[in-house]
Parts: structure tokens; sequence; C-alpha cells
């Protein structure tokens, strides 16, 4: 186990009805001007956010909403809610949402008090320094990002998909009703589950040491997803199932699974470049095409790792290592399958995928390889990965 620093201060708020302390919770903390970051509308026709509004009303808080967040959420978005956060001048920003709403208030929450584009630190030429409080009302079991401090934006015009990591921009509090995501369809649903155990399996292939504790966690929650996934995509609104994908989302990314350990996201970077060129992909949908093409080609570089996941996981036990371990990787195959993923560039609306413009974009023209502690990922092996998708 490497030597570390975690943290993870969110306060979450888990249960039935919960989304009704908001305006209590915000008086509470003293947040008395509250910038609203809300999607595309469900939430208005769902009424969660008559509910939000009343519950602020009745503390005295006052709002403002920027709504109109998509998936792969914009930075010109972003440039939107910091100019009228500025003139608002709120105490907090509450994100109502998933990953893409909690993301877009995150690079809200750092640009407030930055000169420059607030897209510089998705892009690394700046670290925040500063940024106003974050809360959440989750609505959707999926990235995570309401207990991580990981904030990826959009630059349509660059072709650009990027994200920056700092813990100024952890949520101070969560709210997590599983009841609000009784309503999220069946294919949402499904790509949360994959984000999920994207998240978690992409840190379990980092390099471990024996009996390493964060891979006991790691295995213990895809095992605890595997099963909500097989119970909740027939049965929408199982609360018990409900409510572990809810919690799963927030311990995939907050830095748990991964304690003590590197936490690289190997195909995370190979997405973030398919849906930067491509925005129409959904995050989830690309990854679950990346990550079987991606395990195909290493697991007879870490087979060992394979097989304990095989193994752990989905209690398969093939004489063979290599034999078990790619039994493990069609097990999640077959996951993805039931879930209705797409397995190709193709299933993902892309006919003819520029493979060298997306080598381009995840090694910055040929600058840099991803390191990988059995083989790195260099052009060669990016092209592989990348054409065993077609």
């Amino acid at each position: 186990m490497k030597d570390f620093n975690f943290v993870s201060p969110t306060k979450i708020y888990f249960g039935a009805n919960k989304e009704q302390l908001i305006g209590q919770i915000c008086d509470e903390r003293g947040y008395k001007r509250v910038y609203i970051v809300i999607g595309q509308g469900s939430i208005k026709r769902n009424g969660l956010l008559d509910r939000v509004l009343a519950s602020l009303n009745s503390k005295n808080v006052k709002y403002q909403i920027l709504e109109g967040v998509r998936p792969n959420p914009t930075i010109v978005l972003c440039h939107k809610g910091i100019e009228e956060a500025r003139k608002f001048v709120p105490s907090m920003i509450l994100a109502i949402g998933g990953g893409s709403v909690i993301d877009t208030a995150k690079n809200i929450a750092v640009g407030y008090f930055y000169d420059g584009d607030s897209f510089d630190f998705n892009l690394h030429k700046a670290k925040p320094t500063n940024a106003l409080p974050i809360g959440v009302i989750l609505t959707i079991s999926a990235s995570g990002s309401e207990l991580s401090n990981s904030c990826v934006i959009q630059d349509d015009e660059k072709q650009v998909k990027k994200g920056f990591n700092d813990d100024l921009v952890r949520p101070v509090f969560a709210i997590e009703n599983p009841e609000l995501t009784y309503s999220v369809s069946k294919v949402q649903t499904a790509y949360g589950i994959v984000d999920i155990m994207m998240h978690t399996l992409e840190r379990y292939f980092n390099p471990s040491s024996k009996d390493e504790p964060a891979d006991g966690f790691a295995e213990v929650l895809l095992r605890s997803v595997v099963k909500a996934a097989k119970v909740v995509i027939d049965n929408p609104t199982d609360y018990d199932s409900r409510a572990t994908l809810m919690l799963m989302s927030s311990l995939s990314h907050n830095g748990l699974t991964s304690i003590g350990k590197d936490s690289l996201l190997y195909v995370h970077q190979l997405e973030h470049a398919v849906s930067g060129l491509y925005p129409e992909v959904v995050h989830a949908a690309g990854l679950a095409v990346l990550f079987p093409a991606w395990a195909k080609y290493y697991v007879t570089y870490d087979t060992d790792k394979f097989n304990s996941l095989a193994k752990n996981v989905f209690d398969l036990n093939k004489e063979s290592k290599l034999e078990n371990a790619k039994a493990g990787i069609e097990e999640i195959e077959k996951l993805f399958a039931s879930l209705d993923m797409p397995k190709s560039f193709k299933d993902l609306g892309i006919m003819e995928p520029d493979i060298k413009k997306l080598v381009n974009l995840i090694t910055n023209n040929g600058e840099r390889v991803i390191k990988h502690p059995k083989k790195d990922m260099d052009e060669e092996v990016l092209t592989t990965i990348l054409n065993s998708c077609l």
C-alpha cells in the first residue's frame, strides 16, 4: 500500500423525502443566496424543482436558476453561469441532477473567482485557488460526481473534453433520495450502472500490493452493483436496489476504491476523446464499447488481476487462470448486453470513426503515452484497441 492523503468531506443526507430538507440545510449553514444549476427540464415536469423551491422559500433563501445543462456539459453554459452568478452574488451553488449538472456547477464554482477562461482548469493551464461551496440534490445514480473532486467539461469548438481534479470542488453536502431515481428511464439507469462499474473497475486495474484493501472495497462494490442491476432493470421501483446503486455511485468515485494506490482511469481517457470528437456519444455508452476492447487487449498482460476479478466478483473458477480471466470479461459483456448497451462504434452512431484523430487527441499529437505498468498505451496500442471497436 502506498502512502496517501484521503479526504471525503461531503455530508450525505440519505433517504426518502430528504430533498425537503434543503431549505433547513441552507439556513443552518448560512447559505441565504443560492445559485441553482439544473438540466433540461425533467425536474420541472416531475415536481422536484417545485418542492425544492418551496423548501428554500420557507427559510427565506433567495435563488436564481441556470437551466439547460446537457450530457457532455459544455463550457459555453459554464461561462454563462459564471457571468450570472457574479451578478447574483450567491453564497453557494446547488446542483440538482446528475454528473453533467454537478460538473457544470463545479466549473462555475471555481470560475467565479478566476479572471481567465474557466476551461483553463480543465486544460491544466491553471489551478483553482478558491471556490464557492457546492451542494447537490442527486437525481441519478451514475457519475459519482456528488462525492468526487473531479470536473469534466466539453469544449465543442475545440472538440476537446477534459477533466481536472481538485478538492475545492468536492460538494459540501449531497442529498440522496433513492425514490428520485424511480422515474429514471431504463436506458439512463443502464448508463448509470456502467458508469459506476467503470469508475470502480478502472481503479481496480491499477497496480496493487497483495491483499490490497482498496481492491477488496472495489470487489464488494462491484458485486453489489451487479446484483442490484439485475433487479432494478425489471423492477425500477425496488427501493433497496435503487438505494444500493445510489450509494455505490457515490463511493465509486470518492477515492475509497483507490485508497493507498494509484487511480489512473485508463479507459476514461479514451472515451473522453471519443465523446469530445463525437459529442452525441453518451459517456457511459462509449465506456461500454471501449472497456471490453481494452480488457481483451490487456488480459494477457495482467492475467492475475483479471482472474481475481472473475473469482471474487463473478464466482468463476476455471482451471486455467487465463481462461478464467477471459470468462470474467465475458460476464461483463453479458451484463452490458442485458442492459442493451452498444458494442461497437457503429452502435454508437459513428459509421466511420477517425481513428487517427482519436489517437492524436488521446496522445496530444504523439507527445504522450498513457503509462501502464504492464504495457504503456502508446499510439500502436491505442490504434489496435480502437480498431477492435469497429
